[in-house]
């Protein structure tokens, strides 16, 4: 099968592009041409008096539409004919010829077209696909348009089915390996057809490990699955902290003539599961160490290119994770590469609603007529991917409470294993979004005023908002008895009961339900100190993924300390808050201090780290979300605050933490009296060199230091590849920090940094990582935050050499080059 990019040479228009649309505009074409993927939402400026708001991070959500004309060869003519569409936001109606040619509602799952009938050869076609965006649409940023890959995909009447290949690894041993191989072979033509099917798989050096050859009478007009095995010896086994990766190949070979091929790359690997020894990989126990991540990337916005996500796997890696849950949504093909590739776990998901919406045009109106098609598509799609370890069917579904709706997880369940039995399913759910119809009822059984939940706005409220509000009232709702029985039928639908925001139930559910696997699917990063003693304690415990991994758009504030005045329930923050600012890396994936103390609770760092908190606001009272746990940051640059008290954090392993200012001993302090592996200080601001020393048995065991920028500022920068695709399929990162003259950092630099560009290339996203800048990422030019910006760069569709120019007042002009090819 042919698979040909079909990314170029669209024509993006605005408007929901029906019938009578281009009549009542009299005609005027108002087409921006564009190379996919695109973003049609990070595109426009961002409105404080956009409907979704804070939720969708001000950004516009509208209805659009794209054109392209395109030719198919005459020697094609009697082939098969289809488009992949990877993700498409949302409610694509899809058009070729002006003919309609199928549809598909949800906004982060692939789909295909297939477009045979529709299509004509040797003359120019034309599609056209439709966007209805319906707003509010999501709780979070979700992008607009055609943001993933589509393909054109030409084949011969016999052919390998779209996604129809599927290998798993069905028994391990010592020196064995059986995997089996399935095919799925359509045959939409006349007539009985005699052929093989050829199955390889090849090791790195490209050495035949193992193959098979079935033969195969093909009857006119039929599809059938055909099995086949594979006995690999000694093989080399795929795992977090070695991914071996195998490629197969797979072909229907007629005589000599090769009709149809399929390849790929696939990891041989063993999954168990038990309440004794947990989650095991090859045999060996693996505990999760998880973050959840959502589907943007920052300056891009949800535009997918491979560097960006292997970008974004590398750099969560690196920090210490080896799981990510993807929230909440099917990942997209370049993610799941990039983690088969570098040993990251996935729990990939389905949706974040089922029958109920939670928003009001989200998938939640569609989910009940398309859930089957959706679901096969996100198997399919990720079968033969050794990174996937679990499916969740959902996320703090308010079904999981009801016990006539919950019977959707057993549908969901049930379709899932009848497709794929190599992997375990799991339900993310949230207890108190469960039992949100039964509040009334609960504080009747806790002898609790109703008035306490007055201030919550009860059942009505958002879910984030109640959960940020109720603190101890959440905990007690959840530990109900009335809360473990509304849920038990949906865990029992399950292999791995998925817990948000309810570690506290981990032991007494030890207890109440023996057979019960449990992972924390999603917790509050303040948490791990807590969660991870329990994660290491309790088999049945296999894992905790922290919200959030990665800052992201959308959710407006929900991680931000205010201070001062108590927001009370204004919970997500105001225009021109853009970015929920809770994760361990920002939205350039720079690591934050938090990042730095989770490594070391899971007993991966021992190195001490310092951060010290804003002294502007030593004196002024902090609130915090329970997303957010402290406002320090990696700097001693506090101009004007010259002798004003400040506090420093600092994070380690050690037993005794010492501080000196300037090569003075402040104090040494004991680690962990108020935190696990953290000390805080109170000393006054003073320029120069701030140091730890750490300790343990008396012994010094590592020391940090952070010293303070001079005023001058220089513009440093670098890409972090330099080649790129001249057809703008992927794109480079450009990194730039605000230094001294003696290459450090100046958290405080606050110059507008401009940005252009020369050659065949264009800055497809610019700005920093700052939470509240009212700067749009197509913008020339930005301040950096905390010192640092980022400028992604794409090609245009020409070779050549591509300069990116950067300019600051007062400051000497910074080149990068890059090559595109």
């Amino acid at each position: 099968m042919k698979k040909i990019s079909f990314n170029g040479n669209w024509v993006y228009h605005e408007g929901g592009g029906g019938a009578l649309q281009s009549l009542m505009g009299g005609g005027q074409d108002t087409g921006k041409p564009v190379t996919l993927p695109h973003d049609a939402s990070v595109g426009k400026p961002r409105d404080s008096q956009e409907e979704n708001g804070s939720g969708n991070g001000f950004f516009v959500e509208e209805n659009c539409n794209y054109t392209k004309e395109f030719v198919l060869k005459e020697e094609d003519k009697d082939k098969n004919i289809w488009l992949e569409f990877e993700g498409v936001y949302q409610n694509a109606f899809v058009y070729i010829n002006n003919s309609y040619a199928g549809k598909c509602p949800y906004g982060y799952g692939n789909f295909y077209i297939d477009a045979t009938r529709y299509v004509k050869f040797g003359e120019k076609n034309q599609i056209k696909v439709i966007v209805k965006n319906g707003v509010p649409s999501g709780r979070w940023y979700t992008g607009g348009g055609i943001y993933r890959d589509v393909k054109l995909m030409i084949a011969d009447r016999l052919h390998l089915a779209p996604d129809g290949i599927h290998l798993a690894c069905v028994d391990l041993e010592e020196g064995l390996a059986v995997v089996r191989s399935e095919a799925v072979l359509e045959y939409t033509g006349c007539g009985t057809r005699a052929v093989n099917v050829l199955v390889q798989l090849l090791d790195r050096e490209g050495n035949v490990a193992a193959q098979d050859s079935m033969p195969v009478t093909v009857q006119e007009h039929t599809k059938n699955t055909y099995r086949q095995k594979l006995y690999v010896k000694n093989p080399s086994l795929w795992n977090v902290d070695a991914p071996y990766l195998y490629s197969y190949r797979i072909c229907i070979m007629e005589g000599e003539n090769m009709l149809d091929e399929e390849c790929g790359s696939f990891g041989i690997r063993k999954l168990q599961l038990d309440t004794a020894h947990g989650l095991r990989i090859n045999g060996k126990t693996v505990k999760l160490r998880g973050g959840c991540i959502h589907h943007d990337n920052g300056v891009i916005g949800s535009a997918v290119f491979a560097h960006a996500e292997e970008f974004r796997v590398k750099k969560l890696k690196e920090a210490g994770y080896n799981a990510i849950r993807s929230s909440h949504y099917p990942m997209n093909r370049k993610l799941l590469d990039a983690c088969d590739r570098y040993g990251m776990l996935v729990m990939d998901e389905f949706s974040d609603v089922w029958t109920t919406t939670k928003v009001d045009f989200d998938y939640g109106m569609h989910m009940a007529e398309w859930w089957e098609h959706d679901v096969t598509n996100l198997v399919n799609k990720d079968y033969n991917h050794p990174c996937v370890i679990m499916y969740s069917i959902g996320n703090e579904i308010p079904e999981t409470g009801n016990r006539f709706d919950a019977a959707w997880g057993k549908k969901l369940a049930d379709k899932i294993r009848s497709m794929d039995d190599s992997r375990y399913v799991a339900n993310s759910v949230n207890l108190m979004l469960s039992i949100m119809d039964r509040i009334g009822e609960i504080m009747a059984d806790t002898s609790q005023s109703a008035q306490e939940m007055a201030g919550t706005g009860g059942a009505q409220s958002e879910i984030n908002s109640a959960m940020s509000s109720m603190g101890d009232m959440m905990n007690r709702l959840v530990a109900s008895e009335i809360a473990g029985k509304a849920t038990e039928e949906a865990f029992a639908q399950v292999d791995i009961a998925g817990y948000n925001y309810a570690a506290f139930r981990y032991e007494q559910d030890g207890q109440l339900y023996p057979n019960r696997i449990i992972a924390g699917s999603e917790t509050f990063p303040q948490d791990l100190d807590v969660n991870w003693e329990l994660v290491e304690k309790l088999p049945y415990v296999i894992g905790d993924f922290s919200w959030t991994a990665w800052d992201y758009l959308g959710e407006a504030g929900i991680g931000k300390i205010t201070y001062d005045k108590n927001p009370g329930m204004s919970f997500y923050a105001p225009y021109p808050c853009k970015a929920a600012y809770c994760g361990d890396m920002n939205l350039l994936g720079d690591r934050r201090p938090v990042s730095y103390w989770r490594e070391i609770i899971w007993g991966l760092g021992s190195a001490p780290y310092l951060a010290v908190q804003p002294p502007k606001y030593h004196d002024t009272e902090h609130h915090m979300t329970s997303w957010s746990m402290t406002d320090a940051v990696r700097s001693w640059n506090w101009s004007g605050c010259e002798g004003k008290p400040v506090t420093v954090e600092v994070y380690t392993d050690a037993e005794e933490a010492a501080l000196y200012v300037n090569g003075a001993l402040l104090e040494r302090r004991e680690v962990g009296l108020e935190k696990k592996a953290r000390v805080m200080f109170e000393t006054v601001y003073t320029p120069g060199v701030l140091e730890t020393v750490v300790y343990k048995d008396g012994k010094e065991t590592g020391r940090d230091r952070i010293e303070t920028a001079g005023s001058a500022v220089r513009i440093m920068a670098a890409a972090d590849t330099l080649r790129i695709p001249a057809d703008g399929s992927d794109i480079a990162y450009v990194e730039i920090s605000m230094t001294d003259e003696e290459g450090r950092l100046n958290p405080e630099a606050g110059e507008r940094v401009s940005i252009s560009v020369e050659g065949p290339g264009t800055i497809l996203g610019f700005g920093s990582a700052d939470p509240e800048s009212e700067e749009n990422y197509f913008d020339t030019s930005a301040l950096p935050f905390e010192g640092r910006l980022r400028a992604a760069v794409r090609g245009t569709g020409e070779k050549g050499s591509i300069t990116v120019i950067l300019n600051a007042q007062g400051c000497e002009r910074a080149e990068v080059r890059l090559e595109a090819d």
